[in-house]
């Protein structure tokens, strides 16, 4: 099985609606940090795979290999996609809007991931030991002071090809046809379990969805919940029903 998964809030529904993650805004030094980072990131990345011998041009090459670098030029390639980062030589930061308490476990940034609390960590190293990243990372108080609950990026390393298409209800996208969209509104997915028995989280990489391409399997769910984590919840509407496996 598997979810879908955004911030949580307070009051859910609500056109004001509260999110338990805190109020944040981006450095731009920071950012610009981040962002040229993982452009040359992506450009190592194509180079590897020119260096291989194969043409990253090449689009049907997605087919059968996950690692194919389709951010073409390059552009920046984003934590959460499957590709293990270069670690940082120091923590990329955000500035918190006000002063705050005790964090929720998982946080949203302006880096494109999630900032996960060590309870998390432990819980996707019991599933899937030594596989995912977790990029340092520092929430700095508006007195200038980092904030004492600590935080790691959340960097998931697998590229994977879990969606049964035949029993999905997914289409292959016109414009790019190795890439799989909702047929319609009615989210039906369903997950090969030989692909997703013993994971914790991973990257769809061949479905384009409303919610992205990021999916958590169930006893990573179950196991945040039983632990109290804090920060997700299931994706509104069809988007949040519980996929499943088979």
């Amino acid at each position: 099985m598997a979810w879908f998964v955004i911030m949580d809030s307070r009051n859910r529904g609500d056109e004001d609606e509260t999110y338990l993650s805190p109020a944040m805004e981006m450095i731009p030094e920071e950012q610009e940090r981040y962002e040229k980072m993982g452009k040359a990131f992506a450009q190592k990345l194509i180079d590897d795979y020119r260096a291989a011998g194969k043409n990253p041009y090449e689009y049907r090459l997605i087919i059968d290999n996950p690692w194919h670098p389709y951010f073409l030029p390059a552009t920046l390639a984003a934590p959460m996609e499957g590709w293990r980062w270069p670690m940082p030589d120091a923590p990329f930061r955000n500035r918190l809007k006000g002063k705050e308490g005790r964090l929720v476990d998982i946080v949203g940034t302006s880096f494109e991931t999630y900032a996960i609390s060590q309870r998390v960590i432990d819980i996707i190293e019991a599933i899937e030991p030594g596989v995912h990243q977790y990029l340092p990372y520092q929430l700095i108080q508006p007195d200038g002071s980092v904030h004492p609950d600590q935080r790691w990026l959340l960097n998931v390393c697998t590229r994977i090809e879990a969606l049964d298409y035949e029993r999905s209800n997914v289409i292959a996208m016109r414009d790019r046809e190795h890439f799989f969209m909702d047929r319609t509104n009615d989210h039906h997915l369903v997950m090969r379990k030989s692909v997703v028995e013993g994971r914790a989280l991973w990257y769809e990489y061949r479905y384009v969805g409303t919610q992205g391409q990021f999916l958590l399997s169930d006893r990573f769910w179950n196991a945040l919940n039983e632990a109290g984590c804090t920060g997700w919840r299931p994706a509104n509407g069809a988007r949040g029903r519980h996929m499943e496996e088979v």
